[in-house]
């Protein structure tokens, strides 16, 4: 037993995704936006299949885009005047990107999403 702690552990990660160098931190900005989602529509909303989405994610994006143009840490004011959240257009922006990526990425797969 004592040559088995000198060992090694197994680990089968090859070729999986790599995470640990993703900083947590530049995420709580899309966690926002995520806490007002579930308050304005419902929780994995975002998940399900749009019709038209890839259009509304895009318009989505760049009338978001538009809003924090001259100021990246503009305040989305109807989410804050409706939900009490205070939102930043810019991470909007990154949320409809990331989410137009996700249903594409589904639809090339051809995989049923939504489902959660």
């Amino acid at each position: 037993m004592g040559e088995d702690k000198l060992k090694e552990g197994t680990k089968y990660d090859t070729g999986k995704q790599q995470w640990y160098g993703l900083p947590l931190e530049i995420l709580e900005p899309l966690a926002t936006v995520c806490a007002a989602g579930e308050l304005k529509y419902e929780t994995w909303n975002c998940m399900k299949p749009f019709k038209d989405g890839d259009r509304r994610f895009y318009d989505a994006q760049m009338r978001h885009t538009q809003a924090c143009q001259m100021d990246p840490l503009a305040i989305d004011q109807e989410i804050k005047e409706k939900y009490g959240v205070e939102v930043y257009h810019s991470a909007q922006v990154a949320w409809n990107a990331l989410f137009r990526l996700y249903h594409a990425l589904k639809a090339q797969k051809g995989e049923e999403h939504g489902n959660r």
